[in-house]
C-alpha cells in the first residue's frame, strides 16, 4: 500500500464527516446564489439564474477584494512560514530554558483572532500604538501636549500589517509541527557534515530542509485556506479600512449579506470564494505536493 493511500484511508473518517457537516450550508448557499431574497413583509425569494454571477462579475468592488484577498493571503503565508520555521530552529537549538521558551512562543496561538485584533490594533493606532512611544521615545519627548502620533494603520501598508499580525497568531502552530520534525533527524548527519565542513547555510539546505517539505507543504495548504477566509481579526482590526485598502473577499461579503441584506449576491460571490480557495490549494499541490509526492 502506498503513503498516499494509506493517508487517504486514515483521513476518510473525517472526511466523511466534515463533508456531512458542511454539506447542508454549501448547498443552501449555492441555493441563494440563484435568488434575489428580500426580507419586507418575511423572507421572499425569487430565482433569478445567473444574475447574481454576473453582478458580481461586474461590480468592481469584487474584483479590487479579490485583489487584496489574494495579496495579503500570499504575504501571511510567506510570514506565517518563514517565522514559524525560524521559531522552531531556535526552539530546537535552545537547550537551557526551553519549556519556558516554548511556553512564551505558544502563547500567540493561544489567544483568539478577535483578541489578536483588539490588541493589533491599540499596538497600530497613533494614540496608543508601540510606533508613536518608539518615535517619541527617541526623541525624548515625554509629555503628552508635545508627542508625535503616527499611526501604523495607514492606506499604504495595511495589508501587509494585517498578514504580521495574522502570522504572529498562526506562526507557533507552524512552528511546534516543524519542531517535531527537526527532532526526527538524526544528529549524525550534522556530525558528518562538520566533518566535510559543510557551512551552516548548507547543512541547512541539504540536511534540515529536505525533512521539512511535507510539514511545510501542508501547512502552507492551510494557511492559505485560513487566510482567504479569515473576517474577525480584520473585522476588529479596520474593519476593512482606511477605506477599503483592506476589504477582503470576507469582509465584504459580510457587508453585503448582514449590513445591506442583499443575501443572493453575498452568496454567489461566496462560491467565488469556495472556487478561489480550491484553486489555490490545487495550485499549491501542483506545484509542490506532487513533486513531494512523487519523491516519497
Amino acid at each position: 500500500m502506498s503513503a498516499q493511500r494509506f493517508a487517504l484511508m486514515l483521513s476518510l473518517p473525517v472526511i466523511i464527516f466534515m463533508l456531512t457537516v458542511m454539506s447542508y450550508p454549501m448547498i443552501y448557499a449555492l441555493w441563494l446564489s440563484f435568488q434575489e431574497v428580500s426580507f419586507l413583509g418575511g423572507m421572499k425569494s425569487e430565482f433569478v439564474g445567473m444574475a447574481n454571477y454576473l453582478e458580481v462579475i461586474r461590480w468592481k468592488e469584487f474584483w479590487w477584494s479579490t485583489w487584496v484577498t489574494l495579496n495579503f493571503t500570499a504575504v501571511s503565508v510567506v510570514l506565517s512560514i518563514s517565522i514559524g520555521l525560524g521559531l522552531a530552529l531556535v526552539m530546537n537549538r535552545v537547550k537551557r530554558g526551553s519549556n519556558l521558551l516554548r511556553t512564551m512562543i505558544v502563547l500567540p496561538w493561544s489567544v483568539s483572532l478577535y483578541a489578536t485584533g483588539i490588541a493589533w490594533s491599540y499596538m497600530a493606532r497613533g494614540q496608543t500604538g508601540i510606533s508613536t512611544s518608539v518615535y517619541n521615545g527617541l526623541r525624548g519627548i515625554t509629555s503628552t501636549a508635545e508627542a508625535t502620533e503616527i499611526s501604523m494603520i495607514n492606506s499604504a501598508w495595511i495589508v501587509e500589517l494585517l498578514a504580521l499580525g495574522n502570522a504572529w497568531n498562526m506562526a507557533p502552530l507552524i512552528a511546534f509541527f516543524l519542531l517535531a520534525n527537526l527532532k526526527t533527524i538524526p544528529s549524525r548527519l550534522y556530525d558528518l557534515a562538520a566533518l566535510d565542513r559543510l557551512s551552516q547555510f548548507e547543512q541547512f539546505l541539504y540536511i534540515t530542509l529536505p525533512p521539512l517539505r511535507y510539514t511545510l507543504f501542508v501547512f502552507s495548504s492551510i494557511a492559505t485556506v485560513l487566510s482567504m477566509k479569515l473576517l474577525d481579526f480584520i473585522f476588529v482590526m479596520t474593519a476593512g479600512g482606511p477605506g477599503n485598502t483592506s476589504a477582503t473577499l470576507t469582509f465584504t461579503l459580510y457587508e453585503l449579506a448582514f449590513r445591506q441584506s442583499n443575501m443572493g449576491l453575498s452568496a454567489a460571490m461566496s462560491v467565488f470564494l469556495l472556487v478561489m480557495i480550491i484553486g489555490a490549494t490545487l495550485l499549491l499541490y501542483a506545484v509542490w505536493g506532487r513533486k513531494i509526492g512523487e519523491e516519497a
